[in-house]
């Protein structure tokens, strides 16, 4: 089964662009851009059999301060889409908080990543959604998504939605932002549920994103509530599930106990992603392994989560009948 879903082509909706940033890609960054000392840091954690989750949160480090020019940006961007090409995924939104440096402009940070996209020459359609940090403060918001709107507007195939971000314990949920961000054009996928806060859930769940992010406490049986979990299964909202991320983390306990098995016994839309492919050494390959060994799931089960998928995406409806003409074509040469 490994080489099957190694082979199948997938669609990944939930990626960060920093936290997917592999070893090689960070060892390169490194050095072309002479940061030894991250470099250095860099050698010292890969060098460790198993990492721990502080670990994990100085790979973050580590790759916010490798992409802080624009031609590191713009290198990063071109590998990790390269690397999600290699293993077969046909169809890639990565998400991204625009920052600024004293090198650039949060401007002249996305263009670096537009700029990468558009060079792309893989096999893969790349989309952008842009994010708000939850810790910022809501002027801090605005004017970032002022700028994402204005990006979107000279970018419209590209720049395709805007996300919620960041530490879910700090700031909070400003649905306002989001109304805007939809009424100019752009879709919704925002963080829901990551840490017990059913006020904050249902204020997000009442404005119908076009996806949620994990939905971790969603659940009365994780931390949820009857009635949250009654008006989403009302609503039916598109759930990104990053499962080894959120066992890594820590906000589920394990594989066996992970939440998207109410998603598959509810028979509730959901797709399988990284979240940080890079940060938590994970594929989505090595993703789709492990909802198949967990569930008993058939390459026919794991074939319809990619096919299921395309309908979440953010891409246009053309792009949408490609992605279902591939993958029924590939279905029907691969059938045994």
């Amino acid at each position: 089964m490994d080489a099957y879903c190694e082979n199948l082509p997938k669609i990944e909706l939930h990626a960060h662009l920093n936290g997917s940033l592999s070893e090689k890609t960070l060892e390169e960054l490194g050095c072309q851009f002479n940061n030894v000392e991250e470099y250095q840091k860099l050698n010292k954690i890969f060098g460790k059999t198993e990492k721990t989750l502080e670990d994990c949160f100085e790979l973050f480090k580590i790759a916010h301060n490798v992409t802080n020019n624009v031609e590191s940006v713009y290198h990063a961007t071109k590998c990790v889409i390269q690397d999600f090409s290699a293993e077969n995924v046909i169809y890639l939104e990565l998400r991204t908080t625009p920052r600024s440096e004293s090198t650039m402009t949060k401007e002249q940070y996305i263009e670096a990543v537009v700029r990468a996209i558009i060079d792309n020459k893989n096999n893969i359609i790349v989309k952008l959604l842009l994010s708000l940090d939850r810790s910022h403060s809501k002027e801090v918001s605005e004017e970032a998504l002022d700028l994402i709107i204005k990006m979107k507007e000279r970018y419209p195939n590209i720049i395709r939605g805007v996300d919620l971000c960041g530490n879910p314990n700090e700031g909070k949920f400003c649905g306002d932002l989001f109304l805007k961000a939809r009424e100019n054009g752009l879709k919704l996928a925002i963080h829901c549920g990551e840490v017990k806060n059913n006020a904050e859930v249902k204020d997000i769940l009442k404005i119908q994103p076009d996806r949620i992010g994990h939905g971790t406490c969603i659940h009365p049986g994780y931390g949820g509530s009857q009635d949250i979990w009654d008006l989403y299964k009302k609503l039916k909202i598109p759930t990104e599930c990053c499962l080894t991320s959120n066992v890594v983390c820590g906000s589920s306990e394990s594989y066996e106990k992970h939440h998207v098995q109410e998603w598959i016994k509810n028979e509730l839309p959901f797709c399988i992603n990284t979240d940080d492919k890079g940060v938590f050494c994970t594929s989505l390959s090595q993703e789709f392994e492990v909802i198949s060994r967990l569930f008993n799931f058939t390459k026919h089960n794991l074939w319809k989560i990619s096919y299921d998928t395309i309908d979440y995406t953010f891409c246009d409806k053309m792009e949408k009948d490609s992605l279902r003409k591939y993958l029924m074509k590939w279905a029907t040469e691969n059938t045994k």
